[in-house]
């Protein structure tokens, strides 16, 4: 049974502590991967292929099912996502 989602996402913001958190990163062309990094960390260092560096900044994405339901996800990104997006990689690969 697919469960449905309501499309709101709760205004990101950084995020601190000391325990370990699996982050979604999205970045340029690649296929999404999860980076597992303690909670004091609030950036993902990538290079672009012309080696720009940059640092993705972590964001915490809440998700709502339409049963009441309440999922945060660790997400890192270059571009502007869709909440199918995020809730598609996390349900592959967290």
């Amino acid at each position: 049974m697919r469960r449905s989602i309501n499309k709101h996402i709760h205004p990101c913001r950084t995020v601190a502590g000391d325990m370990m958190k699996k982050v979604l990163v999205f970045f340029n062309a690649q296929s999404v991967e999860v980076v597992e990094t303690t909670k004091a960390v609030t950036t993902i260092k990538r290079n672009y292929p012309n080696g720009e560096e940059t640092h993705l900044k972590i964001m915490l994405a809440g998700i709502h099912s339409i049963t009441g339901d309440h999922t945060e996800i660790y997400v890192a990104s270059d571009r502007e996502l869709s909440p199918d997006e995020i809730v598609s990689a996390a349900n592959r690969l967290l």
